[in-house]
């Protein structure tokens, strides 16, 4: 009888947070220390960005155009078992939307299809610390935020960069005070020892139920706009265009193609903040961009990527 299983690894945090580059980073650690990994993707756009972030030999599966948590749990437990079947694996990296609540994705990876062949190593919660810090966005949104650092095994508070040193005391008080089991690590640009994960307990299995009324479609109200960009644009332009958008904008990312040069770029947006990093393209993709947010006018939207 093989006893082995697979260990879980689940990424949570709400959008921007970080999510995406903390994956490849650990997923080079990864590699680096020999084991074998795979990854599954939960994006609410109808195309993939973050996968970009996975490398072209690792087992990946993708799930698009909607949230674990509220339309498709169940696809998630296909997807895993899936994985488990096809491949011999060390442990799987769960990327949640930033809309999910970590129970409910904790939930499809414990199906008695599955449950015998996972071990669930820890839930990692992402918190920016900016975003934390200003206390933006809807009182549903906030919920959910809170939710997320609630149920998380590992809270790391990223993006420490951009406060100072008494807004990250006040922030990592806060987060203590909603979940005080969780080990709470400091971080620039996503980066933690995968050393901290093999010495998690997981405190899934003692919590409460959890309090999760905040689905991403029907309760937060959340948007998902998908744009291509099929012609090349003026970074400038394009700078200036995503700043002035209308709407609460929570997330914006893709991959865009600018007038200077032929080179194609990941982009990010994330609470006024925007970079642009060179896209090696190992994968064929096209310009794209996906925006999550609320009250989006997706026709003003079109109307000015047209006018760039």
């Amino acid at each position: 009888m093989n006893n082995h299983r697979t260990e879980l690894f689940m990424l949570s945090g709400f959008l921007g947070s970080g999510k995406s580059t903390m994956l490849r980073q650990l997923l080079q650690k990864e590699q680096e220390a020999g084991r074998n990994v795979a990854v599954l993707m939960n994006e609410l756009g109808k195309k993939s960005i973050d996968s970009s972030v996975v490398p072209a030999n690792m087992p990946l599966k993708e799930l698009l155009n909607g949230c674990i948590c509220c339309t498709i749990q169940g696809q998630l437990s296909q997807q895993l078992d899936h994985l488990l079947k096809d491949n011999e694996l060390d442990a799987i990296y769960v990327e949640a939307t930033g809309a999910a609540h970590p129970v409910d994705v904790i939930e499809a990876c414990t199906h008695p299809f599955i449950a015998d062949k996972l071990k669930i190593k820890a839930v990692i919660t992402l918190v920016d610390a900016k975003q934390w810090n200003d206390k933006k966005g809807s009182l549903k949104v906030k919920k959910l935020m809170k939710e997320q650092v609630k149920y998380a095994d590992i809270v790391v508070l990223n993006k420490i960069d951009k406060v100072s040193s008494s807004e990250q005391k006040a922030v990592h008080q806060s987060l203590k005070e909603i979940n005080p089991k969780a080990s709470t690590l400091p971080a620039a640009y996503a980066n933690i020892p995968l050393s901290v994960l093999f010495s998690s307990k997981t405190n899934y299995y003692s919590l409460p139920p959890a309090e999760r009324k905040a689905h991403a479609v029907e309760d937060l109200h959340l948007h998902s706009l998908t744009l291509p960009l099929p012609q090349p644009v003026s970074r400038l332009k394009f700078s200036q265009w995503i700043k002035k958008m209308e709407g609460n904008v929570f997330r914006m990312k893709g991959f865009v193609i600018f007038t200077s040069g032929p080179e194609m770029f990941l982009f990010n947006y994330s609470h006024g903040g925007l970079t642009f990093e060179k896209h090696q393209q190992d994968k064929n993709i096209d310009p794209l961009l996906v925006i999550i947010g609320e009250g989006l006018d997706e026709n003003k939207m079109k109307e000015g990527l047209h006018k760039l």
